[in-house]
């Protein structure tokens, strides 16, 4: 197994696309650092928007995880599976002797890990780009926080908000492994990802237009079944200093994850899929 995924890895590394998204990482926290520049200039200090150095990793992260690093996962996972596919490589991978099993979850891990490099590349990246361009204090405010923190407290709030952001890429990354394993191109994977991530995007503001003016009020939690919603507010509702639905957003990936991962496993592992 360990060879598969050595395999693998020097796979994905032999291919541009997995350079290209590590070197465009610095050009994304450029940009995202001139835009809360620009905000910066309407905002009281003691707001959580507010950007300093020790709260730009999360604000960083928060401003590019729905886009930035979801189009990562896809591009990542679509090569690895759909396109080794429709160019053939999968069927000589599969003339030495490795199970349809090992081949799945050495793909999935490969990936995986992958992107908790990117992710780690991007936290150092932001630390550096937020003490370049922002100043730095002895105390910060974070969303959903009454009172300020410390510098210290804040890159624990860091650690753990990019803990939770990888959870939801492990969720997303099921629903993608399963749209590429049912594509027979990289376009289609593609384009059933896209169409998904808009559904779930677009899910909290249909939802909030029929729900407005019910009695009683619904429930908070059912904006939380888009994997996007909880990407975008989930995770610092769920670091806030009284957590709120830290349980249900957890249960949530778990669900996504199982599903489609069970999903994509069968139609993966099915005998006569590569004949």
């Amino acid at each position: 197994m360990m060879a598969l995924i050595s395999s693998e890895w020097q796979r994905m590394w032999s291919r541009k696309i997995t350079w290209i998204l590590f070197a465009a990482i610095p050009l994304v926290l450029f940009v995202t650092g001139h835009f809360y520049q620009g905000l910066n200039d309407h905002l009281a200090s003691n707001s959580p928007e507010y950007t300093l150095m020790d709260n730009f990793p999360v604000l960083a992260l928060s401003e590019q995880l729905m886009t930035v690093f979801n189009m990562a996962l896809l591009l990542l996972l679509v090569f690895s599976i759909t396109e080794e596919y429709r160019t053939g490589q999968i069927r000589m991978i599969m003339i030495r002797s490795y199970t349809f099993t090992q081949l799945f979850f050495a793909k999935w891990i490969t990936v995986m890990i992958i992107m908790f490099l990117f992710n780690t590349f991007y936290l150092f990246l932001s630390y550096g780009f937020g003490s370049w361009m922002f100043d730095n204090a002895s105390q910060l405010m974070l969303f959903y926080h009454d009172d300020p923190v410390s510098s210290s407290t804040a890159l624990l709030y860091n650690l753990r908000y990019y803990g939770f952001a990888f959870l939801t890429l492990i969720a997303i990354s099921a629903v993608i492994t399963f749209f590429a394993v049912i594509s027979q191109s990289t376009t289609t994977a593609i384009g059933l990802t896209l169409g998904y991530l808009l559904v779930s995007f677009g899910y909290p503001q249909i939802l909030q237009t029929f729900a407005q003016g019910l009695k009683p009020a619904l429930n908070p939690a059912w904006y939380f079944l888009s994997l996007t919603q909880i990407q975008y507010q989930g995770i610092a509702m769920a670091l806030a200093q009284e957590p709120k639905l830290l349980l249900f957003n957890t249960g949530v990936l778990l669900v996504y994850t199982l599903a489609f991962g069970t999903g994509a496993y069968l139609i993966f592992t099915k005998k006569d899929r590569f004949i």
